[in-house]
């Protein structure tokens, strides 16, 4: 197989560093949820972690990477980047995931929220330039909301979380939600099967995983670092914080 083909394939290894930084996939460190993140978070929680030897490995790893690779990355794109272009990348990238947004409401039966997202979408691609500005946010009835995906719609069907897991790049994460990042890629129309078409070649594919990968990075490196500095196990930290976030966006 020619190197072209393995990159036209899927760009697996590609999308997986995206996901690091995509919040509607599995999110290392919500919006601005790391203050929740400490040692004695959700002390009555209890994590089904029968993997734990393997997951800390993981995890250390990951640590490893995020803070060798991606930090100087997040670091020197926030260094060169005037403030308003950075949030026009972060907001352009958002919109996108529109789609994993109406689904998660759609398959929760939230039809208001499913008609505030495609709202949020209609105002956003077209008045704020393919959602680099966000002036839905001031349009009332259309302000931001709580961000939905198939994750959250599979917890709030009844399905269990499964094992706790710890993800190569990915990050923190459990059986349910790894189901359910699998259907957020199916609708997501920077991943499969929307990327997958023959018109998307190689290099647009990496340009678009390697553009969203950098205008995440430098907040979820940030929120990542504040776990670490405030936790004395930041393993543990972070699986707690981790259930613990999941479980209030599913109750929202």
């Amino acid at each position: 197989m020619t190197l072209m083909k393995i990159l036209n394939s899927n760009l697996p290894f590609y999308a997986l560093l995206a996901g690091v930084f995509s919040f509607s996939a599995v999110p290392v460190i919500a919006n601005d949820e790391a203050d929740l993140y400490g040692d004695d978070i959700a002390a009555g929680i209890s994590v089904d972690d029968p993997l734990e030897a393997i997951n800390r490995v993981t995890f250390d790893l990951n640590d490893f990477v995020y803070l060798n690779l991606f930090e100087p990355v997040a670091d020197g794109y926030a260094a060169i980047t005037p403030d308003p272009v950075e949030e026009g990348a972060s907001n352009f990238f958002n919109n996108l995931k529109y789609p994993v947004r109406l689904a998660g409401n759609l398959l929760q039966g939230r039809f208001d929220g499913a008609w505030v997202e495609t709202g949020r979408f209609a105002i956003n691609t077209t008045v704020g330039i393919v959602g680099i500005f966000t002036p839905a946010d001031s349009v009332e009835g259309f302000e931001p909301i709580a961000s939905e995906d198939v994750g959250q719609a599979l917890g709030a069907w009844g399905v269990s979380e499964g094992p706790y897991l710890v993800l190569p790049l990915l990050g923190p994460s459990n059986l349910r939600d790894l189901l359910g990042f699998v259907g957020d890629r199916a609708v997501n129309p920077l991943k499969e099967p929307f990327a997958a078409n023959e018109s998307w070649n190689w290099e647009w594919k990496l340009a678009l995983a390697g553009s969203e990968i950098i205008a995440n990075s430098p907040s979820m490196i940030e929120r990542y670092k504040q776990l670490k500095g405030n936790s004395i196990d930041p393993y543990g930290a972070m699986k707690n914080g981790y259930t613990q976030y999941r479980k209030s966006a599913i109750a929202e």
